[in-house]
């Protein structure tokens, strides 16, 4: 009997703990659910990617859009946005998963979140952050192609990086400096693409075309490796100090071979997606020496044409400056003496010669003298201030000054009502010179006004855009930016250059230059490719 009872007690007690499991089971997912903000990994390098997931609940699985906030990381690519329906001791719950892929900035710690989410019903929930370590890596701490290999295959990593090429890293203020960004190459590469290009606030910038440029051939260390030249860029700095040059990252799909003998198959492995950032670059930019200024910095020369005025019109002449320098922003040669007249000054034409060792410039500009009186007329000689940076000192440049007889351009229409009288006196014959002259004299002044139009044009719209209270927005309402930032052009490279100084601005960078004045001509600049 004793026996009996105690059989039927422990089935009640095998049945309790039964019914007890069974409970937990179906409650323990319950109990899982809940709102939550994680990453994938905790300590990522400078070329790897973490995921930041983020799990809501019921009541703000309604949310259809999170901002998650983040430190020393770059969010990429997301969110990616699941939704699940699960049924639990007969009540429905709801779960939205977002997902974001992003990427560090520097080495260092690095924080996700914390995450404020709301939800139906105006609950509030704020989510802990997570914390990542960012660990220095040398391969992308380096510039030096045989450094970057040796730590990629020492670490396992694909022969896959970006390096950058710099022809100076010291250099005055307007000198030009050229970069060069290469992809070196020896993995099997399913596809690859440019996935950040460094901006250059401090730079006057000029892209130099390297699309056409065929890929070479290198050995590094003892691996042959193929090297792209991704990006080529004359630059001139705006201001002294130690400049950063950013670096450019560039992702791809590479093919991991399973088996690295030679009996393995060519395409048995599996697709990796990797990434790499190369290393910044410092320049020391000096200031021009004490008490030495310029009209322009840079290894120029200065040609001028003859001065001749035709039928009395007014007297024009040329000048031009070319050589590897900033011209864009380049002073027009100025008289070294006053003129007995009136002058004025207008662009003919700019030409940028981008070559593979940097870009040489030819502007030319036009000078109309208008003589107060006739006779015997001095032009004064024409002058350029210019730094020379190889032989770092100050030189002048001078177009030598001549003479010529002149009639007061005033008077060049004259002949023409002149001309009317005689004719109908019958003394045609004797007066088709001057007729000659003045029709000659008549279309030189036509010719003339449609450049002096034009320049008016110019200066409405240039004075329009720096009065607007926001050139940047005023800008991109006229032109298409997505274009013209790509655009290998004068307007592109006009539009890309004025980017780049407002870009300065905005992050309140200390300028050693007149920042309206060299607005104004970068404006200009921009609006005179556009015409």
């Amino acid at each position: 009997m004793r026996e009996c009872r105690r059989q039927k007690a422990e089935g009640r007690k095998r049945g309790f703990l039964h019914w007890a499991f069974c409970i937990l089971h179906f409650a323990a997912p319950a109990g899982a659910f809940g709102n939550d903000l994680t990453v994938d990994r905790r300590t990522i390098r400078m070329d790897e990617s973490i995921t930041i997931i983020v799990s809501l609940e019921d009541a703000f699985a309604t949310v259809d859009d999170v901002r998650v906030p983040v430190k020393n990381l770059t969010i990429d690519s997301g969110p990616s946005i699941s939704s699940e329906f699960s049924w639990i001791n007969g009540a429905v719950v709801r779960r939205k998963v977002f997902r974001f892929t992003a990427r560090p900035i520097a080495p260092g710690a690095a924080l996700v979140g914390p995450l404020i989410v709301a939800g139906e019903g105006g609950q509030r929930e704020t989510l802990a952050p997570a914390s990542v370590q960012v660990t220095p890596d040398e391969a992308s701490a380096s510039n030096e192609p045989l450094t970057i290999l040796r730590e990629l295959l020492a670490t396992r990593r694909e022969p896959f990086f970006v390096a950058s090429e710099i022809d100076k890293t010291t250099a005055y203020i307007g000198e030009e400096i050229v970069v060069t960004w290469y992809l070196y190459n020896a993995a099997s590469v399913q596809r690859w693409q440019i996935t950040k290009i460094p901006k250059l606030p401090d730079f006057w910038t000029e892209e130099i075309d390297v699309r056409s440029e065929p890929p070479s051939q290198v050995i590094v260390g003892t691996m042959p490796m193929e090297r792209v030249a991704l990006r080529r860029v004359a630059i001139f700095p705006l201001r002294s100090g130690t400049l950063n040059v950013g670096g450019m990252e560039v992702s791809a799909a590479i093919l991991r071979r399973v088996d690295d003998s030679p009996f393995g198959g060519i395409f048995e492995g599996s697709l990796v997606e990797t990434r790499f950032p190369s290393a910044n670059l410092k320049i020391d930019v000096q200031p021009l020496p004490p008490g030495v200024t310029a009209d322009v910095v840079g290894e120029v020369s200065l040609d001028c044409g003859i001065p001749a005025q035709r039928a009395g019109g007014p007297v024009t002449m040329t000048a031009t400056l070319r050589g590897r320098a900033n011209l864009r922003t380049a002073a027009a040669p100025h008289f070294a003496a006053g003129i007995d007249g009136e002058s004025e000054v207008q662009q003919v034409s700019l030409n940028v010669e981008k070559v593979r060792d940097g870009a040489v410039m030819n502007r030319r500009w036009s000078y109309i003298i208008f003589p107060a009186h006739n006779g015997t007329m001095t032009i004064p000689p024409l002058v350029v201030s210019a730094f020379n940076p190889v032989l770092s000192r100050r030189e002048e440049l001078r177009c030598a000054g001549s003479t010529l007889e002149v009639q007061q351009a005033s008077a060049a229409i004259a002949p023409i009502a002149a001309a009317t009288r005689p004719l109908v006196e019958g003394n045609s014959r004797a007066l088709l010179p001057w007729i000659a002259g003045a029709i000659v004299a008549v279309l030189a002044l036509l010719v003339l006004v449609k450049p002096i139009r034009r320049r008016r044009r110019v200066r409405r719209q240039i004075k329009w855009i720096m009065n607007s209270g926001n050139v940047r927005e005023t800008v991109d309402a006229m032109v298409d930016p997505n274009a013209l930032a790509r655009e290998a052009s004068d307007r592109g490279d006009a539009y890309r250059s004025l980017r780049s100084l407002l870009d300065a601005v905005e992050r309140d960078r200390a300028l050693d230059v007149d920042v309206t004045r060299e607005l104004e001509a970068r404006v200009r600049d921009l609006v005179q490719s556009l015409q």
